[in-house]
């Protein structure tokens, strides 16, 4: 079965339950998660749409909020995101391929929260290399120019994290189910609790 056939099963199903549900009182932290070696060493790119031409591949319209553990939104909180292009790539100096990046793709990008929390992104379906084969994207949280958590988002329907993330506990934080939209888009949607 493919991944858009288990996507649109899990959403006839009702399979398809997010952190939104889980009542404030039981919110855990969102775990912390490694920065790897590719965060982006170029200026931020101050965008929360990281395409900037045609795409060429699937589109990941990510969206989520960043809470208290008591479900208090944090408002002008930013969501700092770097990722592999859909072939495994980073636009970093230390990964490969520099030569055949995307030119229509920014490779990071950062969103402000709104008054209630809430952050969205256009992006790649993040692509799997060698070393990592979990898909995955990294993000940084920032509150009043301070970092206040480092970590990582895994996606269900492409294996989840794989083992990578530091625990299982910490894995069933950090992994979303992607929603098929239509044949070129999908969504997936995350609560960053700090």
């Amino acid at each position: 079965m493919n991944r858009r056939k288990i996507v649109q099963t899990a959403a006839a199903t009702g399979l398809l339950v997010g952190t939104a549900m889980v009542p404030a009182s039981q919110r855990k932290k969102t775990p912390r998660d490694f920065t790897g070696p590719f965060y982006p060493v170029d200026p931020r790119n101050r965008t929360n749409d990281l395409i900037s031409g045609t795409p060429r591949s699937e589109v990941l319209h990510l969206s989520g909020r960043v809470l208290a553990p008591n479900g208090a939104p944090f408002e002008g909180a930013l969501v700092d995101i770097w990722q592999a292009d859909p072939e495994g790539r980073y636009k970093h100096p230390r990964d490969r391929g520099q030569d055949r990046l995307l030119e229509e793709f920014l490779y990071s990008g950062e969103a402000a929260t709104d008054a209630c929390g809430e952050f969205a992104f256009r992006t790649y379906v993040p692509g799997r290399y060698g070393s990592r084969p979990a898909q995955h994207i990294h993000y940084k949280v920032w509150v009043q120019g301070r970092e206040v958590l480092t970590s990582q988002v895994y996606f269900d329907e492409l294996g989840g994290d794989r083992g990578f993330a530091r625990s299982s506990e910490a894995a069933a934080l950090q992994t979303v189910r992607l929603v098929q939209v239509d044949d070129d888009n999908v969504r997936a949607s995350i609560d960053i609790v700090i």
